[in-house]
């Protein structure tokens, strides 16, 4: 018997923040205080002509440490490039890698971290999001990883060749409907800091620049060496895309034929055709429009990506004509229409949409699904329909949406993207417009809304070139291999597979009101003459199509295929490199290069929170470790309810996270013991995985003052003693209640640890219990008067009356070691309802659990 099993959401998302229904922000925040990381220089070089791009990302890791280093780095590259190379430098020595597929990657990779050698392992989760992974760096040595990408750079309507590279991942929303692999894949770890590591651009542009002018940039600024390469000014954070802009003359009419072949014997020759239609001879008449607005409105597009949003919409619905008609439809956790029909464009009718629209806000997740199958109804009978979907693309259930617009997307309709953010999830965006037969525009936070608005508005009027198909005695193969429709002021390009012996392109299209047809002549090539990126554009290209479509077997299989023909990145094949001189011997420290906020969006927008105990000991499965974390005391003359440390680390983190502005420190979420019993964090260990190294020499002591808690004045007291670490410094599972004082004294930073209590100042608790006998905490009204509250005190040994020196379990092992604060503990009065609630809570739990376990069988 196979029983079926819960939402994947449901079953890891117990390690995110969650939404009640179980969704997830696929993100954990991690805090990069007084940590060393092993990344610490970013080198972006690039070569740049005719509109191709090569580059090669070079990051250099550094082991500060005792111990050889295994660092693991989840980063993002260009979702439409081929990732054509890989190698890394140790020591004097240059090791290449090779592509192979997935698993046997892998396998490579594990074997040669276990018997000592130096490896690299270079995995695609989705066309942006790529692990890398390398093992066995020496201590007090030095790696460079190299990854050489090819790109094709996108044309824009003022002339201008535009580069695009990202820096950073953006948290993927995890809904519930969403695959484990979905999970997995996505799944990142974030700190609120700036890391050390900042990132360097030199770019070579060999095209001619035009008019005088020169390259720019809307992200970054610029610099030009004597030798003519450009550099940034000064090294970037690790939040944006870097975006470079040159003007070169525009492309003649007609079409232009960039041609190479790889070196290997027998192969066949590939191609890049662009493709310029004439300009219109005369106005037509405007074919009626039914446009429809996806509004994304999700917590993540808080801040600038919302208000640029809301700047290119109104643009939008401003442009519409009277016989147009229009639709608009926010989404976050649901989709929600502006108006249950859709709406002629008169005058006012688009006034009132505006100011709706600019009446939005960001909340919750990211429903992306529901709204684009929304979005696609039937037509109006001789209208145009043009679907916008405008949206930061952070969500993790891409295929999902993707097989939703291949089943239901009208024959006459297309589907644009207008990315908005500093860092768009362009394997959603790019795959998105390539399904949907339409354009993909990426706005950027601080760019120019005008004209990102005017470049989706040259894309959803009449296309200048439909129907277009190319053929000829030259041509094998497209990609593409639906050509879409090409638009004025932006010329097609298309990869295609050619004769190795040339021969003759024809390519066909409508124009308004007749055909239009050209011809080229394509030469022969030789073995490894041209730009060997066109070779791999071409491959990845092949990919794409085949991503678009569904999850089949076989689909999956030419994939891999392709994958190893053209020795490139994809999610059947990875590249693996070993160096087989050196190994090393002795423990492993690991540890996780996580990745910034986004620039424009703080880590509150992604519910990004720190982990609470019950949460921790819901993942361990442990129903007395349950009782342990929620053992609650009551004491203080005041009648209020105190935590231990272990809840109110959690309640501090919390507390503390929610006033946190973009560029502020924030409690880590990692540190919990969930993702303790994950592996997660490093710390050395023996190759064989036996027990680790005796723990390095105590922490001082030295005494801090900590912050308020609960609006009262926070103790100073000496730190207890713990093994320095970075990310931890074993792998060893320590006992419930000492797990959650590592969360609370070792992880978090010192802002926001809580203190234990002590005779002068007990600690609040997160369910503020107060018996009737004693007044409630005092509070100040608006104008700043005092207020209290008082009731009769119980009769003696009535319900509510105090009882003497009770302490929990979990108390007496807490302060062990400090037996004078624990003697003072037991001398207070406690309320004894208290001593039932762990028991009460753990029935709770259980009965949870219990229907939980029902649920799962009956479905």
């Amino acid at each position: 018997m196979v029983m079926p099993l819960p939402s994947p959401s449901r079953i890891l998302s117990a390690l995110f923040p969650t939404t009640p229904e179980g969704a997830s922000s696929g993100a954990e925040l991690v805090t990069t205080d007084g940590r060393t990381l092993p990344l610490v220089a970013s080198t972006l070089r690039a070569e740049a002509h005719g509109g191709i791009a090569r580059f090669v990302l070079e990051q250099r890791f550094e082991n500060k440490f005792t111990e050889t280093l295994r660092v693991t780095y989840r980063m993002p590259l260009p979702a439409d490039g081929a990732v054509s190379g890989y190698a890394f430098d140790i020591g004097e020595r240059t090791i290449k890698g090779v592509v192979d597929r997935k698993a046997a990657a892998r396998e490579r990779f594990e074997l040669a971290i276990a018997s000592g050698q130096t490896a690299a392992l270079l995995e695609q989760e989705r066309a942006d999001i790529f692990t890398q992974q390398i093992g066995n760096i020496p201590p007090g040595e030095a790696l460079v990883a190299r990854i050489t990408v090819d790109q094709k750079l996108a044309w824009l309507p003022e002339g201008e060749w535009e580069l695009r590279f990202p820096t950073v991942i953006g948290p993927r929303y995890i809904g519930t409907a969403d695959t484990a692999l979905d999970v997995t894949a996505t799944h990142i770890k974030v700190t609120n800091q700036p890391l050390a590591v900042n990132v360097n651009i030199e770019l070579d542009i060999k095209d001619a620049i035009t008019g005088g002018r020169k390259a720019s940039s809307p992200t970054h600024t610029l610099v030009r060496r004597a030798d003519g390469v450009l550099e940034l000014a000064s090294g970037a954070r690790l939040d944006r895309d870097i975006i470079v802009r040159w003007p070169v003359a525009t492309p003649g009419v007609g079409l232009s034929l960039q041609t190479a072949r790889p070196a290997t014997a027998g192969s066949e020759g590939y191609g890049l055709l662009t493709i310029v239609p004439p300009a219109k001879g005369a106005k037509e008449r405007a074919v009626a429009r039914d446009l429809i607005v996806l509004l994304d409105t999700s917590g993540s597009m808080g801040g600038g990506p919302l208000d640029k949003a809301k700047q290119v919409v109104a643009m939008l619905i401003d442009s519409l004509d009277e016989q147009d008609r229009f639709e608009l439809i926010e989404f976050s956790s649901n989709p929600r229409r502006y108006q249950p029909e859709p709406m002629a464009a008169i005058a006012k009718a688009k006034a009132d949409a505006i100011k709706w629209v600019r009446s939005r806000r960001a909340e919750g997740g990211t429903e992306m699904r529901a709204a684009v199958s929304e979005a696609l109804c039937t037509l109006r009978i001789g209208a145009q329909r043009q679907v916008v979907v405008v949206t930061d693309g952070y969500v993790g259930g891409e295929q999902q949406i993707l097989e939703v617009l291949h089943h239901k997307l009208p024959r006459s309709c297309r589907l644009h993207v207008l990315g908005v953010g500093a860092a768009v999830n362009r394997s959603l965006a790019t795959a998105l417009a390539r399904a949907g037969r339409g354009a993909e525009v990426i706005l950027g936070v601080d760019e120019d809304a005008e004209r990102g608005a005017k470049r989706l508005l040259d894309r959803t009027r009449m296309p200048m070139l439909t129907n277009v198909e190319i053929s000829g005695s030259a041509l094998l193969g497209t990609a593409p291999e639906h050509t879409p429709d090409v638009f004025e002021g932006a010329p097609l390009v298309a990869a295609l597979l050619l004769h190795a012996d040339g021969g003759e392109l024809i390519v066909r299209g409508e124009l308004a009101r007749d055909r239009w047809e050209q011809r080229i002549t394509v030469p022969a090539r030789r073995e490894g003459d041209g730009n060997q990126a066109i070779v791999t554009l071409y491959g990845r290209e092949r990919v794409a199509d085949l991503e678009s479509r569904t999850m089949l077997e076989q689909v999956n299989s030419d994939i891999e295929a392709l994958g190893l023909q053209f020795q490139i990145s994809t999610r059947f094949t990875s590249w693996v490199a070993i160096d087989e001189v050196r190994r090393a011997v002795g423990p492993t420290r690991e540890t996780v290069v996580p990745q910034e906020v986004p620039y424009g969006t703080r880590a509150s927008a992604f519910g990004l929170r720190g982990s609470r105990p019950m949460m921790n000991a819901l993942v361990s499965g442990s129903s007395a470790e349950m009782s342990e974390s929620f053992d609650f005391e009551q004491e203080g003359p005041t009648g209020q309810a105190y935590a231990s440390d272990a809840m109110l680390g959690s309640v501090s983190s919390l507390e503390a996270f929610d006033d946190l502005g973009e560029e502020e420190s924030a409690a880590p979420a990692s540190a919990s013991i969930a993702t303790t019993r994950a592996g997660v964090y490093s710390g050395p260990r023996s190759l064989a995985g036996g027990a680790p190294p005796p723990a390095q020499a105590p922490r001082s002591s030295a005494p801090r003052s900590m912050p308020p808690v609960a609006g009262r004045p926070g103790p100073s007291r000496p730190a207890p003693t713990s093994p320095s670490r970075d990310e931890g410094s074993d792998r060893s599972e320590p006992p419930p209640m000492e797990r959650a004082r590592r969360t609370t004294d070792v992880d978090q930073p010192a802002d926001v640890r809580a203190p234990r209590p002590t005779e002068s100042q007990p600690m609040p608790s997160m369910m503020s219990y107060a018996p009737p006998s004693q007044p409630t905490p005092k509070d100040e009204d608006a104008g700043g008067a005092q207020k209290t509250m008082s009731v009769p005190p119980p009769a003696p040994g009535g319900p509510g009356a105090p009882v003497v020196g009770y302490v929990s379990p979990a108390q007496e092992r807490m302060y062990a070691g400090e037996p004078e604060l624990l003697a003072a503990r037991k001398k207070r009065p406690v309320a004894p309802a208290s001593r039932f609630i762990p028991f009460w809570l753990t029935v709770l739990i259980l009965a949870a659990l219990i229907a939980l376990i029902a649920w799962w069988l009956a479905s």
